[in-house]
C-alpha cells in the first residue's frame, strides 16, 4: 500500500465530502434564515443530546478493526463479524440510556431526542466501512454513501422550504444512518466476504474485541462531551436562542474537521504495516501528515479571523451578527483538532488505547468546568473559549504528562519545524496522483 493510493483514497473521500458538506451546510443556513433562531436553537439542541450517545455504536472499534483486517487479512470476517456484535450491544444500551434520560429531562423535544438516538444506533453498522478502508477499497461504498445523502440532504431541503415539522426533519437525519447502515450490510454480504471464514466467532471473542476497545470507547464518550457539552450547557444555562448563535459559527468553523479525520484514515493501513516494516519511513509520514495539517489549519484559522463578520453577515444575515465574534475565535480549535486526527491514529498503532481516554478526560473537564464559569457571564464567547483550550488540553497538554505520550510531542515539534522540508515529498505525491 503506497503513499499514493492512501492519497488516492483520501481525495475520493475528500471529493464526496465536500459534495455532502455543501448540501448539509446549505441546509443548516436555510434552516436557520427561515426558521429562525429559536427552531434552530432547537435542532442544534436535539443533535447535540443524541450525539451523546454515539459513541455506544461505536464501542472503539473503528480503527481497531481497520488494524486487525490490516494484520490478518486472513480472518478479516472473524474480526469484523464479532466487533459488529459489540457495536449492536453498545447500541441497544444508547437507546436504554437514551429513554432514560429523556425520563429525567422532561422538556418538550424528549420524543424528538430519543427518536434520533433510535434511529442512530445504526451507525454501529458503520464498521463495515473500516474494513473496506484496510482494504485500500473505500470506493466500493462511496458511490451508494452518496447517493443516499444526496437524496435525503436534497429532501432535507425541500422540508426547510416548505415550513415543515422540526420531527421530520429529526426524521431525515436519523434516516441517515439507517439507510447507509442498511447499505454498507448489503454491499458486504454480496461481495461474500462474510464467507471467507478461517475461525468461528463465540462469545470470548466478543469480550475480548470489546477489552480491547474499552479506553477508546471510554475516549469516545470523553471526546463527544467535550465537543457537544457547549450547546447542551448554553440551553441550560441562557437559552435555545443563544444555542442558535453559537451553532452558526460552530457549524462554519466545524465543517472543516471530516478533512483530517478522512486523511487520517486513509492512512490508517499504510501507517499500521510501516510500523512494523520501516520505522524509519513510519516516522517520517507521521511528521508529513502532521505538517500539512497543522499548517492547513493555520492557514483557515488565520484568514477566518479576519473576514469572520462578513463572512456570517453574507451566510446567516444580520440577526446571526453576535455570531462573528464566536467563530473568529471558534476557528482556532481546528489547529488543535487536526493535529489529534493523526495523534488518534499514532495512539492506536502504538498500543496506548488508556492515553486516548486521558486526552478525553483532560479535555471534558476542562471544557465543562470552564463553560460553567464563562457561559453565564460571556455565553457563546464564552463557550467559543472553553471550547479552544479544552481542544488545546486535549491534544496538546496532555503529551507532557507521561514520557510515552512524550515520544509524540518530539514526533509533532519536529514535525512544525522542519514542515518545509516534510512537504515536498508530499506535493510531489499529489503531482503524480493527479498525472
Amino acid at each position: 500500500m503506497s503513499t499514493s493510493s492512501g492519497i488516492k483514497n483520501s481525495v475520493l473521500l475528500i471529493v464526496e465530502k465536500c459534495i455532502l458538506l455543501c448540501l448539509s451546510f446549505l441546509n443548516s443556513v436555510l434552516l436557520a434564515r427561515i426558521a429562525g433562531p429559536d427552531i434552530f436553537g432547537q435542532y442544534a439542541y436535539i443533535l447535540s443530546i443524541a450525539g451523546l450517545f454515539l459513541p455506544l455504536s461505536v464501542m472503539g472499534l473503528n480503527n481497531i478493526v481497520t488494524k486487525y483486517v490490516v494484520n490478518n487479512p486472513h480472518n478479516a470476517h472473524y474480526y469484523l463479524k464479532s466487533a459488529l456484535i459489540v457495536r449492536l450491544c453498545g447500541a441497544l444500551i444508547s437507546i436504554a440510556l437514551g429513554l432514560l434520560l429523556i425520563l429525567i429531562l422532561n422538556t418538550e423535544n424528549n420524543a424528538n431526542i430519543l427518536l434520533l438516538i433510535v434511529l442512530q444506533s445504526f451507525s454501529a453498522f458503520y464498521v463495515i466501512e473500516f474494513f473496506f478502508l484496510a482494504k485500500q477499497q473505500v470506493h466500493i461504498l462511496l458511490k451508494i454513501r452518496l447517493i443516499i445523502l444526496l437524496a435525503l440532504n436534497s429532501l432535507k431541503c425541500i422540508v426547510i422550504l416548505n415550513g415543515s415539522s422540526l420531527s421530520l426533519l429529526i426524521i431525515l437525519q436519523g434516516l441517515e444512518y439507517v439507510f447507509i447502515g442498511a447499505s454498507y450490510i448489503l454491499v458486504y454480504v454480496k461481495g461474500k466476504h462474510h464467507q471467507h471464514i478461517k475461525r468461528n466467532t463465540s462469545r470470548r471473542s466478543y469480550i475480548a474485541l470489546a477489552q480491547k476497545g474499552k479506553w477508546l470507547l471510554f475516549s469516545g464518550v470523553a471526546a463527544t462531551i467535550y465537543l457537544k457539552i457547549d450547546q447542551i450547557m448554553l440551553a441550560n444555562l441562557v437559552d435555545t436562542r443563544a444555542v442558535a448563535y453559537y451553532a452558526a459559527a460552530a457549524k462554519l468553523s466545524e465543517m472543516w474537521y471530516v478533512f483530517p479525520v478522512l486523511i487520517a484514515n486513509a492512512f490508517s493501513a499504510q501507517l499500521s504495516q510501516l510500523k512494523f516494516n520501516d520505522d524509519l519511513k513510519y516516522h517520517l509520514i507521521l511528521q508529513q501528515l502532521i505538517a500539512t495539517l497543522t499548517l492547513s489549519a493555520l492557514i483557515l484559522s488565520i484568514t477566518t479571523y479576519f473576514i469572520a463578520p462578513s463572512l456570517i453577515a453574507l451566510i446567516y444575515g444580520s440577526e446571526y451578527s453576535s455570531s462573528a465574534t464566536i467563530l473568529s475565535i471558534h476557528i482556532f480549535a481546528s489547529i488543535f483538532i487536526f493535529q489529534r486526527a493523526i495523534l488518534s491514529k499514532w495512539l492506536i498503532i502504538e498500543n496506548l488505547y488508556k492515553y486516548s481516554l486521558v486526552s478525553s478526560l483532560f479535555g471534558a473537564v476542562t471544557n465543562i468546568a470552564l463553560n460553567a464559569i464563562l457561559i453565564p457571564q460571556y455565553a457563546g464567547v464564552g463557550a467559543a473559549w472553553a471550547t479552544v483550550i479544552s481542544y488545546m488540553v486535549a491534544s496538546y497538554g496532555f503529551l507532557f504528562f507521561h514520557s510515552k505520550t512524550k515520544r509524540y510531542a518530539q514526533i509533532l515539534h519536529l514535525a512544525v519545524l522542519n514542515f518545509p522540508t516534510l512537504l515536498k515529498p508530499f506535493i510531489k505525491q499529489l503531482r503524480l496522483v493527479k498525472k
